[in-house]
């Protein structure tokens, strides 16, 4: 868990980083790898104002030939902490708020973390190099030509052949 303890905060700005493990981000360990977490929070009396920058290293399949890659991911993401009065409404500065209330110790970043990575993969997964390499179009074509000369055959086909034949 990525969790910031707001007791010691005193009011203004304050620079944090982070470098959790994909566990600890609640991500697959086998798949992200390098998580780096730079987080600027504004402390004002009820109110923190999270900016947040989340990279990783992604092992990814690339859609166009199948093999294994490793992307760079990088998203940011803002929230405000508030009071629970103030849960629903959205600000310039924010995409977020979420309740904060005088009692609480802590601040919990891990699921902003989780969720701004795997929003940062994309949709597209293209390795890099792989848009130069040729695609095979046609499956299961052979050199052998049918009884015309026309087309080859597949030679699936040739159990119905016999069949034809033997009429």
């Amino acid at each position: 868990m990525l969790t910031v303890d707001i007791t010691s905060l005193s009011t203004g700005i304050h620079h944090l980083e982070f470098a959790p493990s994909a566990s600890q981000a609640d991500l697959d360990p086998t798949t992200f790898s390098d998580v780096h977490v730079d987080a600027e929070l504004q402390y004002h009396r009820d109110r923190i104002l999270v900016k947040m920058r989340a990279t990783a290293t992604a092992e990814l399949t690339c859609d166009r030939t199948l093999q294994p890659y490793d992307e760079a991911l990088d998203g940011q993401y803002n929230v405000l902490f508030g009071p629970p009065s103030m849960v629903g409404q959205e600000g310039e500065e924010f995409e977020e708020v979420r309740p904060l209330n005088s009692s609480d110790r802590e601040i919990d970043l891990t699921d902003m973390v989780r969720d701004t990575l795997l929003l940062a993969i994309p949709q597209r997964r293209i390795a890099p190099g792989a848009e130069d390499e040729p695609i095979e179009r046609e499956f299961g074509a052979t050199d052998d030509a049918d009884p015309d000369g026309d087309t080859p055959v597949d030679p699936r086909w040739s159990a119905l052949e016999e069949l034809k034949d033997d009429e």
